[in-house]
């Protein structure tokens, strides 16, 4: 049953005449028909009395054709209040993401978010973690889309999706064959990290902490401010790192790198929305946020 089955029930029902059910729709007879008849098996019950020359209903019928006319006037309405909704947001948005969720899941957020607010006008800042808390703050950033923890009582954080860190590691390094590294072998490995600062880097060393490893005794050979610089190290023999699974996702599959987790180490983190606990959200800031937060949205990115 669908709304074109509906449609019909409620034109026929006010014409009681097939005929002029056909010209008002542009449907065929027995196109009509055969909508009366899927809202009959539908229903189980007989709601067209075909037996005089008119068509009328029966007691069924009558009392589906009641809650038609209620459905078919909240579904106009709903048109027209959504229609006047995506009107309404028009303007400015200013965005700050940290450079993993602005490489890897931005670009698709905008271009649905664009789709559906044409006329929103969005200016993206990229940076890490704690230059975009600052900037929030400081309100020169809206919304704010980030990879690391936030422990400041004026920014709000809510987290709209999950992402899990993995070790990586040149293509054809010795280890890159194993799915799984012991803590000595991670230890053995020379790293290439994000900044200190890096939402990345802050919840890499978090749970390696927590995992028992002195971080004062990893090998860390290059610190560099951005995740593709990174990626392109570990490319070229450099050392390993530990990166969303998103941000190497390409190379993976143009098999330039290789991920493998850490044995009973499990580094999920969550990307958060942030915005400034006492400045005001804009009706398109409000909207941007129900937006990336919809399952719809986050659909997407589960389907990948």
């Amino acid at each position: 049953m669908n709304l074109m089955h509906l449609k019909v029930f409620k034109t026929l029902a006010e014409t009681e005449s097939l005929s002029k059910t056909s010209k008002l729709l542009d449907l065929s007879q027995p196109s009509i028909n055969h909508n009366i008849h899927v809202l009959e098996e539908h229903y189980k019950a007989k709601l067209i009395d075909r037996s005089n020359k008119k068509v009328k209903l029966t007691r069924f019928g009558e009392v589906l054709h009641r809650y038609i006319i209620d459905i078919l006037h909240l579904i106009e309405q709903s048109e027209h209040h959504i229609e006047a909704m995506i009107s309404e947001v028009k303007g400015h948005l200013s965005l700050g993401a940290s450079h993993t969720i602005a490489e890897n899941v931005i670009p698709k957020i905008m271009g649905m978010f664009n789709h559906d607010y044409p006329e929103v006008e969005i200016q993206l800042e990229v940076s890490n973690t704690q230059h975009i808390v600052d900037h929030i703050l400081e309100n020169k950033l809206d919304v704010g889309l980030i990879e690391g923890p936030v422990d400041n009582d004026n920014i709000v954080v809510k987290s709209f999706m999950q992402d899990e860190l993995l070790v990586v590691l040149p293509f054809n390094h010795p280890l890159a064959v194993k799915k799984n590294l012991t803590l000595r072998e991670l230890a053995s490995l020379p790293f290439v990290l994000r900044e200190k600062g890096s939402g990345t880097r802050v919840v890499m060393e978090s749970a390696l902490i927590k995992a028992g490893i002195d971080l004062s005794k990893l090998k860390t050979v290059m610190e560099l401010g951005n995740t593709q610089a990174v990626i392109g190290a570990v490319e070229a023999g450099i050392g390993a790192t530990i990166l969303s699974g998103l941000a190497v996702s390409k190379e993976t599959q143009l098999k330039t790198v290789k991920t493998c987790k850490i044995s009973n180490v499990s580094i999920v983190r969550n990307f958060s929305l942030i915005f400034n606990k006492n400045h005001p959200l804009s009706s398109i800031a409000e909207t941007f946020i129900s937006f990336i937060s919809s399952e719809e949205t986050l659909k997407t990115f589960k389907n990948n």
